[in-house]
């Protein structure tokens, strides 16, 4: 880590073209905020120190109050251009040093990029470095003109201000700088306010340059170019930002059937041999571990899936799917929900904030909410846990070796001990003691001798 490099984002702008309530710093690509995409990248470059300018509206957002004592945030009162935005931090930092700068709304620039900025500022001898793009289509943008030969930038023309020749011009400018504090400190007090009241930082660039002034760095990665204006540019920058998250993944030995219709998380962890089938999400932080199978059309949310289990077109959130488990078709996990190993949850089954035992089964049309299974139990078609009396939730549970016949009502709270059985159709009210069967409405125990009422189908 170098100290004397000194991170500032400028997240001040109102981003009035995302029609939206939503500050741009807060809008969301692959999982995380365009702030932060900027700050890990900040952060895996070795710059720790960091400042962020904001505008008033969202200073008091609650947003704010998570980010650490590293990370500084200055207010820009009146929206008055990039260049004032930029002072806003530059004043409270005392010590000389070099600056990167990063506008909040280009956030996929990688570390890498800004060590090789950094790199090449130095190896020039210059004060400033530009990163520059090229892309298809640089209309909106900036466009940077160079001396290729010489590696330095000549000026920076705004696209309202280019002329006919300079509209050709596919070198953009990304917005992404680094400055030797003094130098761009004194820079900004020699520039004058544009006709719009605004100061504004690329006049710097238009002001008398020497050739040790300012150099510029080519982003290789074209995604690292993407400035996000609208909601549509958000919807590239979230396509090309996922397209390269799948990429990862598979160059690490993990098989995506279908990436262009796979959707993972920045923060997702995925070992080899695991298998993505098509329209599957996986959010947050969620880890997917070696040889699992997920989907076709399944959503996994901050979740685990341990080695092996198999989890099909369902919806898991919250929770931890052991080894080898099965969860059948459009089945719901939620809620901190625990699958141990070897169970299998059947299709249109739901599972909420209860811990399912080791080699258990919870037939098709389930419902089990708030309860605690042992191992070995066998729950039958359409067996529901009513938890709720209207006013408080209670829980279930069921012991080990335990069988729940087809259509049980377990009436909470209730405890069904070991080795004890339900009757189909039975409506549980009360404790069932270890290896007693019960039936019918209420269920009561039968004896030894009237097996024959049990239900003894296998679900």
């Amino acid at each position: 880590m170098n100290l004397n490099n000194v991170g500032i984002i400028l997240a001040a702008g109102k981003g009035s073209r995302m029609k939206s309530f939503i500050p741009k710093p807060f809008q969301r690509l692959g999982g995380e905020y365009l702030l932060n995409h900027v700050i890990n990248s900040f952060k895996k470059s070795g710059i720790e120190k960091i400042f962020i300018v904001i505008s008033p509206e969202i200073s008091s957002m609650a947003e704010i109050s998570n980010y650490g004592k590293k990370i500084q945030f200055t207010i820009q009162k009146n929206p008055n251009g990039t260049g004032d935005a930029l002072l806003n931090a530059i004043r409270k930092i005392k010590d000389d040093c070099t600056l990167v700068v990063a506008p909040c709304d280009v956030p996929l620039v990688d570390s890498n990029t800004i060590k090789l900025m950094l790199q090449r500022m130095e190896e020039l001898h210059t004060n400033s470095n530009v990163l520059v793009g090229k892309i298809e289509d640089p209309f909106g943008y900036g466009r940077v003109l160079v001396d290729k030969s010489k590696k330095k930038i000549q000026s920076i023309v705004e696209q309202n201000n280019l002329n006919v020749s300079q509209q050709s011009i596919d070198i953009i400018n990304t917005s992404w700088y680094c400055f030797k504090k003094d130098w761009i400190k004194n820079k900004l007090s020699k520039i004058k306010i544009s006709n719009n009241g605004e100061l504004l930082l690329t006049d710097v660039f238009n002001e008398s340059l020497n050739e040790r002034e300012t150099s510029y760095t080519m982003v290789k990665d074209k995604k690292q170019s993407i400035g996000i204006n609208s909601k549509s540019d958000l919807a590239k920058a979230e396509k090309a930002f996922r397209d390269s998250i799948i990429q990862e993944h598979m160059i690490s030995g993990v098989t995506v059937i279908d990436p262009g219709n796979t959707y993972v998380d920045s923060q997702v962890i995925i070992e080899s041999d695991s298998v993505i089938h098509p329209g599957t999400h996986i959010r947050g932080n969620s880890i997917i571990r070696t040889k699992s199978e997920i989907g076709p059309n399944t959503i996994i949310e901050n979740s685990e899936i341990d080695y092996g289990a198999k989890v099909v077109s369902s919806h898991i959130s919250n929770s931890f799917i052991g080894k080898n488990s099965i969860i059948g078709s459009n089945s719901r996990i939620r809620n901190d929900s625990k699958i141990e190993d070897n169970c299998v949850i059947g299709n249109g089954a739901e599972i909420k904030n209860s811990k399912i035992g080791i080699n258990s089964r919870v037939s098709h049309f389930s419902y089990i909410g708030d309860s605690k299974l042992g191992k070995n139990v066998n729950i039958g078609a359409g067996t529901v846990t009513c938890n709720y009396d209207g006013k408080l939730k209670h829980s279930t549970f069921i012991g080990d070796n335990v069988f729940i016949g087809s259509g049980t009502m377990l009436i909470a709270p209730v405890k069904i001990f070991s080795n004890s059985r339900t009757g189909a159709g039975s409506v549980v009210k009360n404790n069932v003691k270890s290896g007693e069967t019960v039936v019918g409405s209420p269920a009561k125990p039968i004896s030894k001798g009237n097996k024959k009422n049990q239900d003894n189908s296998n679900v």
